[in-house]
């Protein structure tokens, strides 16, 4: 789902994100692929630039995850958006054991970039869908890659050997690291603390 891996992409992972397994927000779609990937686009936010009306309109009324929101909080956050999706003729599966915790008749996301393979679609549930956390909008975030630069640097000294992307869009694992068990919340504590300024 959307994660941080992946965010998204869409969802999270969609977004590395993520299974926000690599854990949180953004689009991200699975933990596993070893990409995390920041969120598109969210809601105000430290140093929020100035958004035109069209943007307002189009964030308007969409649920908005935090950086703390948990996986199972922000796939209930995606039930409306993933519904839209199937009743637009998206295939979307359920959780499964992807998220045991997750309610059993949650629905799951695409295995497709609906924005790119169905844009009639994603236009139409759009209005449904989360938006990532604004700390992590470059454009909402004039710190941003500040604090993408000690998200790295956190999670690689708290044992996640990671390797930043160029323009800041996420990570990769590093070559031959073996990720700890806890990554997933490790990721998600040094992303806390990096875009909050703790």
């Amino acid at each position: 789902m959307p994660n941080k891996k992946n965010l998204f992409l869409s969802c999270a992972v969609l977004a590395v994100t993520l299974v926000t397994g690599c854990s949180s927000g953004g689009d991200a779609e699975s933990k596993d692929d070893g990409v995390v990937s920041v969120a598109e686009s969210g809601g105000g936010g430290k140093g929020s630039a100035t958004k035109s009306p069209a943007a307002d309109a189009s964030e308007s009324g969409r649920p908005q995850i935090r950086m703390d929101t948990t996986d199972a909080e922000e796939l209930r956050m995606y039930q409306g958006y993933l519904r839209c999706l199937k009743d637009h003729g998206v295939p979307v599966g359920s959780p499964g054991n992807k998220m045991p915790e997750a309610d059993p008749g949650s629905l799951w996301f695409p295995g497709m970039d609906v924005a790119k393979e169905r844009p009639e679609v994603e236009k139409a549930c759009l209005g449904k869908r989360p938006l990532p956390p604004p700390e992590l909008d470059p454009k909402k975030n004039p710190e941003f890659m500040d604090d993408y630069t000690k998200w790295i640097e956190c999670n690689n000294r708290r044992g996640l050997k990671v390797d930043p992307l160029p323009d800041g869009g996420g990570w990769n694992y590093k070559a031959g690291a073996t990720p700890p068990r806890n990554a997933d919340q490790i990721d998600q504590e040094c992303m806390i603390e990096a875009f909050s300024g703790e």
